[in-house]
């Protein structure tokens, strides 16, 4: 893993759990989400909300992870802002300061199943 920058390998995907949608006109409501994710076969629902000037923005969660393979349930057909965001992209010192790439937790819940499946082989 090259320093300042995420470790892709165990992705858990923060970015499809905890995210806030925006383009060039400005912030998504979830009236303006939703649609976008049942076009792709998926939904999404609100986990949080940010307070805003405008009003509260929704912290939204993509039901296509799959949290126990760690992957997208609708990759061929995922949303285009799925398709061109790459968070190696962002610029490392804003990225570190985001809560949603925690790499710290990323290595807690890697060593969490790795005791599981070891618990699973035993006997």
């Amino acid at each position: 893993m090259e320093r300042g920058f995420p470790d892709c390998a165990g992705c858990e995907a923060p970015c499809c759990r905890r995210q806030f949608m925006e383009d060039d006109e400005g912030w998504f409501a979830l009236a303006d989400a939703r649609p976008i994710y049942l076009e792709a076969g998926t939904d999404v629902k609100v986990v949080g909300w940010a307070k805003r000037d405008d009003g509260r923005q929704p912290m939204l969660e993509c039901q296509a992870f799959d949290t126990a393979h760690l992957g997208c349930t609708v990759y061929d057909k995922r949303p285009d802002h799925c398709r061109v965001y790459d968070c190696r992209d962002d610029d490392p010192e804003e990225w570190q300061a985001r809560p949603h790439c925690d790499l710290a937790r990323h290595h807690r819940m890697e060593a969490l199943r790795a005791r599981k499946a070891a618990s699973y082989n035993v006997g």
